[in-house]
């Protein structure tokens, strides 16, 4: 199993994923803008207000545009307190996004929205080459990326964080199809904020565990998730690989457990999936390091 009943964000040519990323700055910008003046001020999903994670993705944007743009002129080394690239974790530099974001949202007030999407359409721009013109090296905490992958960071990213606003404002709220793709795709690559290894801590755990993960819904997959002792990934099934346990849930439950944000135990618990708990709560010991 690995289809979906439409084609997967990789099977996209690269302009029509940078038309996606233009796409769903275009519908967020505008569900932020409907929004009245005062919810800006309400706490999203964590310890954030709204107008703060609208901050944090103009960092985000503006980061990677400068990441990209520095790759292209050959400078992959980090940049101001940063950390080495590969050594980043999320809850390394949870304090550095939190400052930069304060910052953002304190010098542009309302209009941190039109920055949003300022910021984001010049990402998308900055994209806006031939693939293969983007393979050049780019830094990120999470580890050296070629550039045109940007686009699949950026877009877990707004999924993620559009979840976090409108979850708390206007629940129940549905991750994008996208974003659900975005995230899968980055966990499988590995790819710097949204490897696994980003997010889990293998000493809360270090359990050696394979779970067999099917997925439903928008994106419907069959991956094997490897617990080891030093990491966690995402990988392709290997039908000679002995699998001590499996989980079958809807891929943005999938995605937002992964990224902390749903509880995956629960989700087994409530009849929204299904594993078996020893397992599975091996996996979350390691997201959440309790």
């Amino acid at each position: 199993m690995d289809s979906v009943s439409e084609r997967r964000l990789w099977d996209l040519p690269h302009d029509e994923r940078v038309g996606v990323v233009r796409n769903e700055v275009g519908r967020v910008a505008a569900r932020l803008a409907d929004l009245d003046a005062d919810l800006l001020d309400r706490p999203a999903v964590g310890d954030w207000a709204i107008r703060d994670v609208i901050a944090h993705l103009v960092v985000v944007a503006e980061f990677y545009t400068d990441s990209i743009n520095r790759g292209a002129s050959g400078e992959v080394a980090v940049s101001g307190d940063r950390p080495a690239p590969g050594t980043g974790r999320g809850a390394i530099v949870a304090a550095g996004i939190r400052q930069r974001a304060a910052e953002v949202a304190a010098g542009f007030d309302n209009t941190v929205i039109d920055r949003f999407r300022h910021s984001a359409l010049v990402l998308a721009d900055t994209l806006d080459a031939e693939e293969s013109s983007l393979e050049f090296e780019c830094y990120h905490p999470g580890g050296i990326i070629a550039a045109n992958r940007f686009v699949v960071l950026y877009l877990k990213e707004l999924g993620l964080h559009e979840w976090d606003m409108f979850e708390a404002l206007q629940p129940p709220c549905e991750m994008s199809r996208w974003a659900v793709d975005a995230a899968l795709q980055a966990m499988e690559e590995e790819l710097a904020s949204g490897s696994l290894r980003w997010v889990t801590d293998p000493d809360a755990s270090p359990d050696t565990l394979t779970l067999r993960v099917i997925t439903s819904g928008d994106v419907a997959i069959e991956r094997d998730l490897l617990l080891e002792p030093a990491q966690t990934r995402l990988v392709a099934v290997d039908r000679q690989r002995n699998v001590d346990s499996g989980l079958a849930l809807d891929a943005a439950d999938f995605v937002l457990g992964c990224s902390g944000r749903r509880d995956l135990l629960a989700v087994v618990a409530e009849g929204r999936g299904e594993g078996d708990p020893d397992g599975l709560g091996v996996l979350v010991r390691r997201l959440t390091g309790m």
